[in-house]
């Protein structure tokens, strides 16, 4: 993947109820895509879906992604789905960490242990950080040094290439853009955050490589300024992204040259 490309990743959640609702979202957005020069696309759509959403489109511009997966490649697991039935699918990237996922129970250990599962598959991993509440004395910060220490412990710097870090703030989810609390500062603040982490740990080249994404409440009405000022790569976007017109206008916006 290009990394001097925006990433622009959708995550569908649990939605939409019915496999012909999806395919009438997905279809929507193949018809409005772009050829994009300075994004990159990838949509998230609950695992039901893949399969027949893949077979809707056989390109290579637009990444399918998964939401979640198991950390072994087989076993009796119910309900669980493994790295390499993702990758058969055709997925190229899968969302590890996500903080709806660590409200269920996963810890650090576990996250650890999913991207590493992910990247030896050959896909890539959207790994997600964020905390719950801020303090003025800086303790969350504490709070995302280990939980980047832990996910990244053993990585080498070709494997954290295919990796991209997505900001997620607890306490700006579900929330609209008006109402988020969430400024571009201080997503530009993490931006230098986990660039600064990398660089202690494997260089500045790979510090500069490094995808840090922003996702919380991001809608059109916010998108460039938190691709602008805020200087993230891309965005984890959640519900706009099944609303084809609001997904595509986030696209298109940072598709913008000057961003």
């Amino acid at each position: 993947m290009n990394a001097a490309k925006h990433l622009i990743v959708g995550n569908w959640k649990m939605h939409p109820s019915s496999l012909a609702e999806a395919k009438k979202i997905f279809r929507a957005l193949l018809r409005g895509m772009g050829t994009y020069r300075h994004a990159t696309l990838a949509v998230c759509p609950p695992a039901a879906y893949l399969a027949a959403l893949r077979a809707l489109y056989r390109g290579r511009r637009l990444i399918f992604g998964a939401q979640n997966c198991h950390f072994l490649r087989e076993g009796a697991y119910t309900g669980e789905i493994a790295p390499p039935m993702l990758a058969s699918l055709g997925v190229r990237m899968v969302i590890v960490g996500h903080s709806e996922r660590r409200a269920m129970g996963e810890d650090n250990a576990v996250v650890r242990k999913k991207l590493r599962a992910v990247l030896d598959e050959g896909m890539e991993a959207v790994l997600c950080i964020g905390e719950a509440h801020r303090d003025s004395a800086g303790a969350y910060l504490a709070f995302l040094t280990e939980q980047l220490q832990s996910a990244l412990t053993g990585l080498t710097a070709e494997e954290l290439s295919r990796v991209c870090v997505a900001y997620e703030p607890l306490w700006a989810i579900g929330k609209s853009a008006a109402e988020s609390a969430v400024r571009p500062a201080h997503v530009h603040e993490m931006v230098i955050f986990v660039r600064k982490f990398v660089h202690q740990r494997y260089g500045g080249e790979a510090a500069a490589r490094v995808r840090v994404l922003y996702g919380g409440s991001v809608e059109p009405a916010n998108a460039a300024a938190l691709l602008l000022e805020g200087r993230a790569s891309g965005l984890l976007v959640g519900h706009a992204s099944i609303v084809p017109k609001d997904f595509l206008a986030i696209a298109a916006l940072a598709d913008r040259p000057a961003l």
